[in-house]
């Protein structure tokens, strides 16, 4: 197909074979100028709508970049024939991509300007004459002419720009072929419109002056130096300083009509002396940089914008890829940068990081300011740099910054420069600055990587060893780049071996190394910033194996109070050492973490009592929960803590506590199972055992059993049988909440008779009363009973109403759910009465529900409807999810008994998602039962059915023969509910 050939420098047209195309909407115009300005590669949907509209989006911007995409594609189908727009403007991944040859004006006038630079740096100004004046004669007015939006509004800014170093070009080389007096003439008209462009008074000045006009040339130097002084409180340039200096020297010679070696030196005679230089120091553009599509646009456009207003700093812990990053984006908005882009490496993680001063000197003379001309001033230094790049368009990366102070006297003091640092500290006091911390590469980028160095056969041959080559890395760019590097360089390796040694963590840094490089050298710069209490801080929170900690728990490892604590972990996180990935919550990388562990020798760190610290830490929080709940559930039950723990104010605090520590303290426990003192054993067990005493599910809870049997085995070595059989009690009750398992009836027998034997009756308790709900839950009423009476039984008097009380609650349970009206009541009443003598809203909560549904069971509606709704408001001031699941699903098997299906859909659906949500699977497999009636009973059998069978399914899988019973009738006598229930308010 023949060029598209776009004209940008005026009106915005599109020609194809000589025909001009019919694109007259604006927005239509700026996407195709957009994908023009870049042809073959794509431009992303997130980048055009930025182009277009800026943060002025519509909500629907990505489905009006289609319609423009689409009309584009239909005037290309106009001249190419059906097809061609498809061809030639193609959908790629995540944009749109241009495949045909451009011929745009700009680009035309640029290479115009770099032929005629080229002709007069050989001597050949005619040549270059004739250059500029086909360049000047493409330019048919003001470019863009009606285009808005931020991209048009750049693009303007750069091709004005473009211009205006044409007309400079244009009068440089008419001074060079002696055409003095018609550069004046225009050179003062450009003066007139353009008052504080120094480049066109310099050039009136050698005008003026190689017509003999000298004492005007400096009378010029003079206004210059009041106009910009006044209005803009700045010194001249070096340039027009330098000139200036040579005309009162007298050494500006005349004009010289040919030059003895036939050379020239650029756009002005050669005895000017050096201009300025056009720095182009980037990198080369890495040639494996993946990912990260979206924060490149977004930063992209952050270093387009005009004026430009905001440094942008990255930031990251060591080895996030932040150099990489800083040099690929560099390269992407280069063309915006015509006046130099500079790369300073600030050697932030070096032993003698780069002074200001000499970042300085090395700028300037990379612009092309003389070293001896380099004040030695440190503030007279920044002024100049300031003074000399002050109106162009440089882009500065300043690489590897240690902090604020090593960069803010780089900085430049215009708009037009753009800065992009990166570092491994925070640099916060850059006020105004816009800040970018990267996080490691999503999986998906992080195999792309690994496929652009290894090779696609090799990855796709092996997916999972790669996708656990990748995990042990972390996606940590440094650590895949090395990993892939090794392989790369042993084509016959196959991955999966190289998985196999990567699981090991204790050989796994020692094997992310390639050549001279490691993934540890590269955390080691990081960490000798550290002094000797950081350095230490941070070996001592890496002991746990817990994914992240809290504040709190952090203070009870380094044994400091909480804002000491803060400030250490706070600074840790500046220097890019730790992570917050929340307020009050601290994490490592994994590798960072093994870092950190192979330095205890280096601070002389005994792991084992860290750790202790912080079971004790835990037990004592958890104490402080029990007590806020259940002032029954009595601490002295529990190994003695010395420190306070965390405390709250209400259950809203104490539920977010233990969601957040439930992996935490999964990672506690098998730590204490593998190395332990045997006091941070016992503390463990009985964190655990409190736990299950509080009544807490969640997902977790089969890793707990787990680790539970291994402390109990870790118990029994070492001959302490109170707390193998506590650790016992603790797995079973996590088998039983978590998984509905209803074989733990002999471990709990087992167990309750060596704590009845050892005299520990709080454990043999629970251990009673979780072999009573196991029998309930299998419908052996009569044996459940029995167990909650032997539990009574062993309550000691002094600390035993709350105990008591929860005993009749689950009499009052296991009698409703076998129907038994009478016994149930008579329970329900006891536990009532308890409960609301020792204060207890979880334990009234029970007892209300149940009492309700005995009523129930009598076919007393009004009285079972209104204390079950009661029951459902105390939950919920109680403020504990599954409390609050239980009361919904006795509600909704009210509600059904009623007659009212239509009411106890909703209550029914709410308890299956609270119930699901704290992991408490038998309740929830009755909860779905009931809402599967309800569904039935509301004529909505085809959804109904579904539910029953997945209830019936999980009630078999773990042995619920309580699940078989048939639907109750449902009987019309609903008129109570539904004033109950208006308006959709359940309790």
């Amino acid at each position: 197909m023949p060029a598209l050939q776009v004209r940008l420098l005026g009106a915005v047209e599109a020609w194809l074979a000589e025909e001009r195309l019919d694109i007259v909407a604006p927005q239509s115009l700026i996407v195709l100028a957009m994908l023009a300005a870049d042809p073959g590669r794509t431009v992303s949907t997130t980048r055009l709508a930025e182009g277009v509209w800026g943060d002025r989006q519509p909500a629907s911007a990505i489905g009006a970049l289609r319609n423009q995409i689409l009309m584009l594609r239909r005037r290309f189908d106009a001249h190419g024939g059906p097809g061609a727009g498809a061809r030639w403007l193609c959908s790629a991944r995540g944009g749109y991509r241009l495949d045909v040859s451009v011929d745009s004006d700009a680009a035309r006038v640029e290479e115009l300007v770099e032929d005629a630079e080229s002709a007069c740096r050989d001597g050949k100004f005619a040549a270059a004459e004739v250059k500029l004046s086909a360049a000047q004669a493409l330019w048919r007015g003001d470019p863009l002419v009606g285009l808005t939006g931020p991209w048009a509004e750049q693009e303007r800014t750069r091709l004005r720009r473009l211009r205006t170093t044409l007309r400079g070009a244009a009068l440089s080389v008419a001074l060079e072929v002696g055409d003095h007096a018609a550069a004046i003439a225009e050179l003062e008209a450009l003066i007139v419109a353009e008052p504080h462009t120094e480049r066109w008074r310099e050039l009136l000045m050698i005008a003026l002056s190689r017509s003999g006009r000298r004492i005007e040339a400096l009378e010029v130097y003079r206004d210059t130096r009041r106009l910009l002084a006044d209005d803009l409180g700045l010194e001249p340039g070096p340039d027009l300083v330098r000139l200036h200096q040579q005309l009162l020297s007298a050494e500006l010679p005349g004009e010289q009509a040919e030059r003895s070696d036939g050379a020239g030196t650029g756009w002005v005679a050669a005895d000017l002396g050096p201009r300025l230089a056009t720095p182009a120091q980037l990198p080369p553009d890495p040639p494996d940089f993946v990912g990260r599509a979206g924060l490149l646009d977004e930063l992209s456009a952050a270093l387009s914008a005009v004026p430009l207003r905001q440094p942008v700093v990255v930031t990251g812990m060591g080895g996030i890829g932040k150099t990489t990053l800083a040099v690929h984006l560099a390269h992407r908005v280069r063309h915006l940068f015509p006046d130099g882009q500079f790369y300073l490496d600030l050697g932030g993680t070096a032993e003698r990081p780069r002074t200001a001063e000499e970042l300085l000197a090395m700028m300037l003379c990379a612009i092309g300011v003389e070293r001896a001309d380099v004040p030695p001033d440190p503030q007279e230094r920044t002024a100049l740099w300031r003074t000399v790049i002050a109106g162009r368009r440089v882009l500065l990366v300043l690489d590897d910054a240690r902090d604020a102070d090593q960069v803010v006297r780089l900085l430049p003091g215009t708009a037009e420069a753009a800065v992009l640092i990166t570092g491994r500290s925070t640099m916060a006091e850059l006020f105004g600055a816009r800040m970018v911390r990267l996080d490691v590469l999503s999986p998906d980028e992080s195999r792309e990587l690994l496929r652009t160095i290894v090779s696609e056969r090799r990855v796709a041959a092996e997916p999972e060893a790669a996708r656990d080559i990748l995990a042990a890395c972390g996606h940590l760019p440094v650590a895949v780049r090395v990993v892939g590097a090794r392989l790369a360089g042993r084509p016959g390796w196959a991955l999966a071996p190289v998985a196999a040694r990567l699981a090991d963590e204790r050989r796994r840094l020692t094997e992310l190394a390639v050549g001279g490089t490691t993934v540890e050298s590269v955390f080691r710069y990081s960490y000798r910033q550290l002094d000797a209490e950081l350095a230490r801080a941070f070996v001592i929170v890496a002991v746990p194996d817990a994914p992240d900690l809290s504040l709190g728990a952090i203070a009870a490892l380094l044994e400091r109070d909480r804002a000491e604590a803060e400030r250490l972990c706070e600074t840790l996180v500046d220097l890019g050492m730790l992570q917050s990935p929340q307020l009050g919550r601290y994490r490592y990388h994994d590798l960072l973490r093994l870092f950190a562990r192979t330095l205890f020798a280096e601070v002389d760190l005994e792991p084992a009592p860290v750790l202790e610290r912080l079971a004790e830490f835990c037990l004592a929080t958890m104490k402080n929960i029990v007590d806020l709940r259940d002032s029954g559930v009595g601490r002295q039950h529990f190994a003695e803590t010395a420190v306070p723990g965390e405390r709250f104010t209400d259950e809203r605090e104490c539920a977010a506590w233990v969601a957040g520590e439930r992996f935490g303290l999964v990672a506690l426990y098998r730590q204490a199972a593998t190395g332990a003192n045997a006091r941070t054993v016992t503390l463990a067990i009985d964190l655990a055992l409190l736990l299950a005493v509080s009544g807490d599910g969640g997902e977790h809870l089969p890793q707990v059993a787990q680790a539970m049997d291994d402390l109990s085995a870790v118990a029994a070595r070492g001959g302490d049988r109170r707390a193998m059989a506590r650790a016992q009690v603790a797995a079973a009750t996590a088998r039983l909440v978590g998984a509905g398992d209803m074989r733990v009836t002999v471990p709990l027998g087992n167990a309750a008779a060596v704590l009845r034997e050892l005299g520990d009756r709080a454990a043999a308790i629970t251990a009673e009363q979780m072999m009573g709900t196991a029998a309930a839950y299998q419908g052996l009423v009569d044996v459940a009973v029995e167990h909650y009476r032997r539990a009574m039984g062993l309550v000691q008097p002094e600390s035993g109403r709350w105990a008591q009380g929860m005993g009749w609650a689950t009499i009052a349970r296991a009698y409703c759910d076998a129907g038994r009206a009478d016994d149930a009541e008579a329970a329900a009443e006891r536990a009532l009465a308890i409960a609301r003598e020792v204060g207890s809203l979880r334990l009234e909560s029970m007892a209300l529900q149940e009492l309700g549904f005995a009523h129930s069971l009598r076919q007393e509606n009004p009285a079972a409807l209104e204390l079950c709704v009661e029951a459902l408001r105390v939950a919920r001031r109680a403020g504990r999810r599954h409390q609050e699941g239980w009361a919904l699903s006795r509600l909704a098997e009210v509600l059904l008994r009623c007659g009212d299906a239509q009411a106890a859909v909703p209550v029914a659906a709410e308890a299956v998602q609270a119930l699901t949500e704290v992991s408490a699977i038998v309740r929830r497999v009755r909860a779905m039962q009931v809402y599967g009636w309800a569904l039935t009973a509301a004529g909505r059998r085809g959804e109904g059915e579904p539910v029953l069978q997945r209830a019936r399914t999980a009630g078999r899988r773990i042995g619920l023969p309580i699940l078989d019973l048939t639907p109750p009738e449902f009987r019309p006598t609903a008129r109570p509910t539904l004033r109950l229930f208006s308006g959709g308010q359940h309790g």
